[in-house]
């Protein structure tokens, strides 16, 4: 197992002070994806405009930025 850390750029800065343990990158990257539609889904009910630079950072036990998943990758053009 290891530790990963997602930091949340959106409306507001959401920086992880917890982590979470997971298998490996994958795991970090699909926990990713899975908090984005969330986050996505809050955002639109909210009323407000998705932005498509807004992103969750991936970071490993270390601090590393070693994942940026963009919400834009959730919308068609």
């Amino acid at each position: 197992m290891a530790v990963f850390y997602f930091n949340v750029f959106n409306h507001e800065t959401t920086i992880d002070e917890t982590g979470a343990e997971l298998a490996d990158l994958a795991e970090a990257r699909e926990e990713a994806r899975n908090a984005a539609a969330d986050l996505i889904r809050e955002e639109i009910l909210a009323g407000r405009k998705l932005h498509r630079d807004h992103r969750i950072e991936i970071e490993d036990a270390e601090r590393h930025l070693v994942h940026v998943l963009r919400f834009g990758e959730f919308v068609a053009d």
